[in-house]
Protein backbone atom coordinates (compact mmCIF):
# COMPACT_ATOMS: atom_id res chain seq x y z
CA UNK A 1 0.00 0.00 0.00
CA UNK A 2 1.06 3.40 -0.69
CA UNK A 3 2.03 5.68 2.38
CA UNK A 4 1.86 9.26 1.89
CA UNK A 5 2.22 12.50 4.30
CA UNK A 6 -0.07 15.37 4.29
CA UNK A 7 1.40 18.31 5.62
CA UNK A 8 -0.81 20.95 6.84
CA UNK A 9 -0.77 24.50 8.18
CA UNK A 10 -1.00 24.60 11.94
CA UNK A 11 -3.92 22.70 13.71
CA UNK A 12 -7.25 24.83 13.34
CA UNK A 13 -10.71 23.57 15.00
CA UNK A 14 -12.39 23.84 11.46
CA UNK A 15 -13.13 21.12 8.94
CA UNK A 16 -13.46 23.54 5.94
CA UNK A 17 -11.34 24.72 3.56
CA UNK A 18 -8.10 22.92 3.09
CA UNK A 19 -8.05 20.54 6.12
CA UNK A 20 -11.86 19.34 5.32
CA UNK A 21 -10.90 19.01 1.77
CA UNK A 22 -7.84 16.62 2.63
CA UNK A 23 -9.40 15.22 4.98
CA UNK A 24 -12.33 14.23 2.87
CA UNK A 25 -9.47 12.74 0.35
CA UNK A 26 -8.04 10.39 3.13
CA UNK A 27 -11.09 9.00 4.28
CA UNK A 28 -12.18 7.83 0.56
CA UNK A 29 -8.57 6.58 0.08
CA UNK A 30 -8.83 4.04 2.89
CA UNK A 31 -7.32 0.84 2.06
CA UNK A 32 -5.95 2.17 -1.04
CA UNK A 33 -3.28 4.65 0.82
CA UNK A 34 -1.78 4.56 3.94
CA UNK A 35 -2.14 8.47 4.77
CA UNK A 36 -0.81 10.39 8.23
CA UNK A 37 -0.65 14.10 8.79
CA UNK A 38 1.43 16.26 9.89
CA UNK A 39 0.52 19.77 10.88
CA UNK A 40 2.59 22.81 11.60
CA UNK A 41 3.59 23.79 14.90
CA UNK A 42 2.21 27.31 15.90
CA UNK A 43 4.68 27.99 18.58
CA UNK A 44 7.99 27.04 16.10
CA UNK A 45 9.09 29.74 13.02
CA UNK A 46 8.53 28.60 9.63
CA UNK A 47 12.44 28.30 9.19
CA UNK A 48 12.34 25.43 12.24
CA UNK A 49 9.05 23.87 10.72
CA UNK A 50 10.52 23.58 7.63
CA UNK A 51 13.71 22.06 8.59
CA UNK A 52 11.22 19.56 10.75
CA UNK A 53 9.50 18.35 7.84
CA UNK A 54 11.62 15.72 6.73
CA UNK A 55 10.84 13.74 10.08
CA UNK A 56 7.42 12.65 8.95
CA UNK A 57 8.50 12.11 5.35
CA UNK A 58 6.47 9.15 3.87
CA UNK A 59 7.18 7.43 0.26
CA UNK A 60 4.98 10.27 -0.96
CA UNK A 61 4.50 13.62 0.40
CA UNK A 62 1.73 15.87 -0.06
CA UNK A 63 2.19 19.57 0.81
CA UNK A 64 -1.72 20.29 0.82
CA UNK A 65 -1.69 24.08 0.82
CA UNK A 66 -0.78 27.61 2.94
CA UNK A 67 2.99 26.09 3.61
CA UNK A 68 4.66 25.84 0.53
CA UNK A 69 7.87 26.67 1.86
CA UNK A 70 7.94 23.05 3.58
CA UNK A 71 8.69 21.71 0.22
CA UNK A 72 12.12 23.13 1.12
CA UNK A 73 12.41 20.48 3.88
CA UNK A 74 11.34 18.06 1.83
CA UNK A 75 13.69 18.42 -1.61
CA UNK A 76 15.68 15.41 -1.36
CA UNK A 77 11.79 13.67 -1.07
CA UNK A 78 8.78 12.87 -3.40
CA UNK A 79 7.06 15.70 -2.94
CA UNK A 80 3.56 17.17 -3.77
CA UNK A 81 2.72 20.79 -4.00
CA UNK A 82 -0.65 22.02 -3.90
CA UNK A 83 -1.59 25.38 -5.07
CA UNK A 84 -5.26 27.16 -4.20
CA UNK A 85 -4.62 30.26 -5.59
CA UNK A 86 -2.64 33.14 -6.19
CA UNK A 87 -4.87 35.80 -4.60
CA UNK A 88 -2.35 36.95 -1.61
CA UNK A 89 0.65 36.89 -4.02
CA UNK A 90 -1.66 39.47 -6.58
CA UNK A 91 -2.40 41.68 -3.81
CA UNK A 92 -1.41 45.35 -4.47
CA UNK A 93 -1.31 46.77 -1.20
CA UNK A 94 1.77 44.48 -0.37
CA UNK A 95 4.91 46.69 -0.63
CA UNK A 96 7.67 45.56 -3.22
CA UNK A 97 10.04 43.90 -0.20
CA UNK A 98 7.43 41.96 1.46
CA UNK A 99 6.00 40.60 -1.92
CA UNK A 100 9.59 39.93 -3.06
CA UNK A 101 10.32 38.13 0.28
CA UNK A 102 6.89 36.54 -0.82
CA UNK A 103 8.11 35.60 -4.38
CA UNK A 104 10.89 33.62 -3.21
CA UNK A 105 9.94 31.46 -0.02
CA UNK A 106 5.95 30.82 -0.88
CA UNK A 107 7.07 29.78 -4.58
CA UNK A 108 10.24 30.55 -6.40
CA UNK A 109 12.05 28.05 -3.96
CA UNK A 110 9.49 25.86 -2.93
CA UNK A 111 8.47 24.71 -6.44
CA UNK A 112 12.58 23.94 -7.29
CA UNK A 113 11.78 21.17 -4.28
CA UNK A 114 8.27 19.43 -5.72
CA UNK A 115 8.26 17.07 -8.02
CA UNK A 116 4.85 17.94 -8.92
CA UNK A 117 1.79 20.68 -8.62
CA UNK A 118 -1.54 20.24 -8.03
CA UNK A 119 -3.75 23.31 -8.95
CA UNK A 120 -7.43 23.23 -8.47
CA UNK A 121 -8.08 24.71 -11.67
CA UNK A 122 -7.55 25.36 -15.55
CA UNK A 123 -7.38 29.07 -14.36
CA UNK A 124 -4.77 28.82 -11.17
CA UNK A 125 -3.03 26.35 -13.70
CA UNK A 126 -2.11 29.51 -16.32
CA UNK A 127 -1.54 32.10 -12.97
CA UNK A 128 1.48 29.47 -12.28
CA UNK A 129 2.69 28.69 -15.41
CA UNK A 130 2.66 32.64 -16.05
CA UNK A 131 4.48 33.95 -12.95
CA UNK A 132 6.83 31.03 -12.70
CA UNK A 133 7.77 29.68 -15.90
CA UNK A 134 6.20 26.16 -13.99
CA UNK A 135 6.37 23.27 -16.58
CA UNK A 136 3.28 22.32 -18.09
CA UNK A 137 3.70 18.95 -18.00
CA UNK A 138 4.47 18.62 -13.94
CA UNK A 139 0.58 19.90 -13.50
CA UNK A 140 -2.08 18.46 -12.40
CA UNK A 141 -5.45 20.03 -12.02
CA UNK A 142 -7.63 18.50 -9.75
CA UNK A 143 -10.37 20.12 -8.37
CA UNK A 144 -11.69 20.38 -5.09
CA UNK A 145 -14.66 17.93 -3.87
CA UNK A 146 -18.29 17.79 -2.88
CA UNK A 147 -18.26 16.49 0.71
CA UNK A 148 -20.30 14.20 1.15
CA UNK A 149 -22.37 16.36 4.00
CA UNK A 150 -23.49 18.32 1.56
CA UNK A 151 -26.42 16.79 -0.06
CA UNK A 152 -29.25 17.56 -2.55
CA UNK A 153 -32.52 19.31 -0.56
CA UNK A 154 -35.70 19.81 -2.78
CA UNK A 155 -36.53 23.17 -2.86
CA UNK A 156 -40.34 22.54 -2.36
CA UNK A 157 -41.41 26.42 -2.55
CA UNK A 158 -39.66 29.51 -3.59
CA UNK A 159 -39.94 32.30 -0.59
CA UNK A 160 -41.96 34.97 -1.27
CA UNK A 161 -39.12 36.78 0.33
CA UNK A 162 -36.05 35.02 -2.01
CA UNK A 163 -32.86 33.97 0.22
CA UNK A 164 -29.94 35.00 -1.50
CA UNK A 165 -27.38 33.19 0.67
CA UNK A 166 -23.91 34.46 0.31
CA UNK A 167 -20.75 32.69 1.87
CA UNK A 168 -17.76 35.22 2.71
CA UNK A 169 -17.29 38.75 3.61
CA UNK A 170 -13.83 39.74 2.53
CA UNK A 171 -14.26 42.48 0.10
CA UNK A 172 -13.37 40.41 -2.89
CA UNK A 173 -16.79 38.55 -2.09
CA UNK A 174 -18.37 41.54 -3.79
CA UNK A 175 -21.05 42.00 -0.64
CA UNK A 176 -21.12 46.02 -1.73
CA UNK A 177 -22.67 44.88 -5.07
CA UNK A 178 -24.70 42.37 -3.87
CA UNK A 179 -26.40 44.97 -1.23
CA UNK A 180 -26.81 47.55 -4.47
CA UNK A 181 -28.47 44.61 -6.03
CA UNK A 182 -30.98 44.17 -3.25
CA UNK A 183 -31.65 47.72 -2.80
CA UNK A 184 -35.51 48.34 -3.39
CA UNK A 185 -36.02 44.76 -3.73
CA UNK A 186 -37.78 42.12 -1.60
CA UNK A 187 -34.63 39.94 -1.59
CA UNK A 188 -33.45 38.57 2.27
CA UNK A 189 -29.70 38.35 2.26
CA UNK A 190 -28.35 34.98 4.26
CA UNK A 191 -24.85 36.43 5.10
CA UNK A 192 -22.25 34.02 6.38
CA UNK A 193 -19.00 36.00 7.28
CA UNK A 194 -18.40 39.36 9.26
CA UNK A 195 -19.30 42.06 6.94
CA UNK A 196 -17.45 45.18 7.36
CA UNK A 197 -19.22 48.01 8.80
CA UNK A 198 -19.30 49.99 5.49
CA UNK A 199 -21.55 47.13 4.76
CA UNK A 200 -23.19 46.84 7.82
CA UNK A 201 -23.97 50.91 7.10
CA UNK A 202 -25.35 50.45 4.12
CA UNK A 203 -27.46 46.93 5.30
CA UNK A 204 -29.12 49.34 7.72
CA UNK A 205 -29.45 52.73 5.40
CA UNK A 206 -30.98 50.48 2.45
CA UNK A 207 -33.52 48.49 5.02
CA UNK A 208 -32.30 45.06 3.15
CA UNK A 209 -33.66 42.04 5.44
CA UNK A 210 -31.05 40.38 6.11
CA UNK A 211 -29.51 37.66 8.53
CA UNK A 212 -25.74 36.88 9.27
CA UNK A 213 -23.97 33.49 10.35
CA UNK A 214 -20.90 32.91 11.80
CA UNK A 215 -18.81 30.22 12.81
CA UNK A 216 -20.69 27.68 11.22
CA UNK A 217 -19.91 23.40 10.61
CA UNK A 218 -20.23 22.35 7.30
CA UNK A 219 -23.65 20.45 9.01
CA UNK A 220 -24.86 23.66 9.89
CA UNK A 221 -23.78 25.31 6.19
CA UNK A 222 -25.80 22.40 4.80
CA UNK A 223 -29.21 23.71 6.55
CA UNK A 224 -28.68 27.17 5.15
CA UNK A 225 -27.91 26.24 1.73
CA UNK A 226 -30.96 24.06 1.94
CA UNK A 227 -32.90 27.16 3.68
CA UNK A 228 -31.97 29.65 0.56
CA UNK A 229 -33.62 30.28 -2.82
CA UNK A 230 -30.55 31.29 -4.59
CA UNK A 231 -26.81 31.04 -3.86
CA UNK A 232 -24.78 34.13 -4.45
CA UNK A 233 -20.99 33.60 -5.21
CA UNK A 234 -19.85 36.68 -7.88
CA UNK A 235 -16.96 37.43 -6.41
CA UNK A 236 -13.97 39.73 -8.23
CA UNK A 237 -11.57 36.90 -7.90
CA UNK A 238 -11.32 32.90 -6.54
CA UNK A 239 -8.93 30.18 -7.07
CA UNK A 240 -11.81 27.85 -7.43
CA UNK A 241 -15.21 28.55 -5.80
CA UNK A 242 -16.41 26.01 -3.45
CA UNK A 243 -19.62 27.15 -3.01
CA UNK A 244 -20.48 26.86 -6.41
CA UNK A 245 -20.65 23.15 -6.58
CA UNK A 246 -22.02 22.77 -3.07
CA UNK A 247 -24.91 24.87 -3.36
CA UNK A 248 -25.74 22.96 -6.96
CA UNK A 249 -24.94 19.64 -5.21
CA UNK A 250 -28.09 20.70 -2.45
CA UNK A 251 -29.79 21.51 -5.47
CA UNK A 252 -29.85 25.83 -5.62
CA UNK A 253 -29.22 26.94 -8.36
CA UNK A 254 -25.99 30.18 -8.54
CA UNK A 255 -25.26 33.31 -9.89
CA UNK A 256 -21.94 33.37 -10.32
CA UNK A 257 -19.08 35.99 -12.27
CA UNK A 258 -18.33 35.66 -15.71
CA UNK A 259 -14.67 35.63 -15.33
CA UNK A 260 -11.71 33.37 -14.51
CA UNK A 261 -12.01 30.15 -12.16
CA UNK A 262 -15.87 30.79 -11.18
CA UNK A 263 -16.72 30.61 -14.74
CA UNK A 264 -14.69 27.84 -15.45
CA UNK A 265 -16.34 25.60 -12.96
CA UNK A 266 -19.90 27.25 -12.90
CA UNK A 267 -20.17 28.11 -16.71
CA UNK A 268 -23.17 25.81 -18.60
CA UNK A 269 -25.16 24.90 -15.23
CA UNK A 270 -25.10 28.64 -13.56
CA UNK A 271 -26.37 31.80 -14.24
CA UNK A 272 -23.01 34.21 -14.97
CA UNK A 273 -22.96 38.03 -14.32
CA UNK A 274 -20.69 40.83 -13.87
CA UNK A 275 -19.63 41.19 -10.67
CA UNK A 276 -19.45 45.35 -11.16
CA UNK A 277 -22.53 45.69 -12.12
CA UNK A 278 -25.66 45.14 -9.64
CA UNK A 279 -28.26 45.86 -12.22
CA UNK A 280 -26.95 42.18 -13.98
CA UNK A 281 -26.89 40.78 -10.38
CA UNK A 282 -30.75 41.91 -9.61
CA UNK A 283 -32.18 40.94 -12.82
CA UNK A 284 -30.06 37.55 -12.36
CA UNK A 285 -32.05 36.64 -9.18
CA UNK A 286 -34.90 38.38 -10.42
CA UNK A 287 -35.29 35.72 -13.12
CA UNK A 288 -34.41 32.84 -11.07
CA UNK A 289 -37.01 33.12 -8.83
CA UNK A 290 -39.89 34.57 -10.88
CA UNK A 291 -39.98 31.70 -13.23
CA UNK A 292 -40.23 27.95 -11.86
CA UNK A 293 -39.38 26.11 -14.88
CA UNK A 294 -36.04 28.22 -15.31
CA UNK A 295 -35.21 28.05 -11.62
CA UNK A 296 -35.66 24.03 -12.05
CA UNK A 297 -33.25 23.56 -15.26
CA UNK A 298 -30.76 25.25 -13.76
CA UNK A 299 -31.26 23.27 -10.64
CA UNK A 300 -30.68 19.91 -12.70
CA UNK A 301 -27.79 21.83 -14.91
CA UNK A 302 -26.08 22.43 -11.22
CA UNK A 303 -26.41 18.67 -9.86
CA UNK A 304 -24.97 17.52 -13.33
CA UNK A 305 -22.45 19.61 -12.63
CA UNK A 306 -21.75 19.02 -9.27
CA UNK A 307 -21.30 14.96 -9.48
CA UNK A 308 -18.42 15.92 -11.38
CA UNK A 309 -16.89 17.16 -8.15
CA UNK A 310 -18.00 14.27 -6.27
CA UNK A 311 -15.72 13.52 -3.17
CA UNK A 312 -14.86 9.98 -4.31
CA UNK A 313 -14.36 11.26 -8.15
CA UNK A 314 -11.64 13.65 -7.01
CA UNK A 315 -9.90 11.33 -4.17
CA UNK A 316 -9.56 8.49 -6.77
CA UNK A 317 -7.38 11.57 -9.05
CA UNK A 318 -5.26 12.42 -6.09
CA UNK A 319 -4.46 8.55 -5.65
CA UNK A 320 -3.64 8.25 -9.40
CA UNK A 321 -1.31 11.45 -8.51
CA UNK A 322 0.49 9.47 -5.41
CA UNK A 323 0.86 6.34 -7.79
CA UNK A 324 2.00 7.87 -10.57
CA UNK A 325 4.65 9.56 -8.52
CA UNK A 326 5.77 6.71 -6.74
CA UNK A 327 6.32 4.51 -9.87
CA UNK A 328 9.07 7.20 -10.81
CA UNK A 329 12.64 6.84 -10.61
CA UNK A 330 14.33 8.27 -7.22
Amino acid sequence: MIKVTHYYREARDTGVSIEGIFKTVKKDLEGAAEIKESYCDGKLSRFKNTLHAARYASDINHITGDVNFLAMGLCRKKTILTIHDFGYYENPVHGTLKHFIYHLFWFYFPLKCVDMVTVVSGFTREKLIRYFDFPKNKIRVIPDPVKPVFRYEQKVTISDNPVILMLGTGKHKNLDNLIEAARNTNFHLDIVGWPAEDELAKLKEYSISHTIYNNLSDEQIQERYAACDVLFMASLYEGFGMPIIEGQAVGRPVVTSKIGAMKEVGEGSAVLVDPLVPKEIKNAITAIVSDRTYYDELVEKGRKNAAKYDHEVIAEQYLNVYRELQQRDS
